[in-house]
């Protein structure tokens, strides 16, 4: 069996100078997708970088914890502070998936809004791209509240996303495509504070690609550029610059090609 991979940039839209690094992991390495916050300031940005790479996939990165909703304010009254921003992960409580090493507050987005939400950045997402997305995820914490609006809107939109149920699975993609411990889905977040370097990918076999039991395997990485506002809005900062290293590096390029691993995104999914 010949292993796919998808190699998500997540995050693309952040600022303008991330941006760039996300089209550089593509154009100069092996990024396949690039996963859209298509609230975001820059988010226009990073789709007229993104057009001049057809072949670039872009998936929607729906985030509920940086800058501005799209919907109005008092639409989402659950997610936003007094002026209007999207309240921070540290401010949530610790409920859900990611949930325990960021959430450390009281705030509990509702279902209703995390529905108006996600619907309102999957038009954004149209909007700026001109169809939806063939595949929407999750940005940093997911809660059963999230889920539930997920799994909605992904049966109402007959879109892909990565909560997508089981017995709807088979209408969306050709391969069962699910997050988590089941199914014909591998995921590989690995993070840590000093960042991911290339000996670190070549000498865990691909942060254990080679051992993966399925065919299509999936790892999210955060490659790109620092500017003020990463610096201003995120810790997440030098495991950028790293990702970035790691995915544009010719060892790794190599060790891609020697094991015969072949580099798709979604669409390869699609039926």
């Amino acid at each position: 069996m010949k292993k796919k991979l998808i190699v998500v940039a997540d995050d693309f839209g952040f600022s303008e100078a991330y941006n760039y690094g996300v089209i550089k992991a593509y154009k100069e390495g092996i990024v396949t997708v690039a996963s859209l916050m298509s609230n975001m300031a820059a988010a226009k940005h990073a789709v007229d970088l993104a057009k001049e790479y057809p072949g670039l996939c872009l998936a929607q990165h729906t985030n509920f914890v940086q800058g501005f909703p799209v919907s109005k304010a008092e639409e989402v009254p659950s997610m936003v502070d007094e002026t209007g921003e999207f309240y921070r992960s540290y401010q949530w409580a610790p409920v859900g998936f990611n949930a325990a090493d960021k959430c450390k507050g009281t705030v509990v987005v509702s279902y209703e809004d995390a529905k108006k939400e996600t619907i309102a950045q999957l038009n954004r997402f149209k909007e700026l791209v001109g169809e939806y997305p063939i595949h929407f995820e999750g940005h940093s914490v997911i809660t059963p509240n999230i889920e539930k609006a997920f799994n909605e809107v992904s049966e109402e939109y007959h879109l892909h996303c990565m909560t997508t149920k089981e017995e709807n699975d088979d209408f969306y993609y050709a391969h069962e495509l699910v997050y988590g411990e089941k199914g014909e889905f591998y995921i590989n977040a690995i993070q840590s504070p000093q960042g991911q370097k290339v000996e670190d990918f070549i000498n865990s076999n691909g942060y254990g690609l080679l051992e993966s039991p399925y065919e299509y395997n999936v790892m999210h990485f955060h490659p790109g550029y620092l500017d003020a506002y990463v610096l201003d809005h995120t810790s997440l900062t030098i495991q950028r610059c790293r990702d970035l290293q790691v995915l544009t590096s010719p060892q790794v390029k190599e060790w891609i090609k020697a094991h015969d691993i072949e580099l798709v995104n979604f669409n390869a999914l699609r039926k």
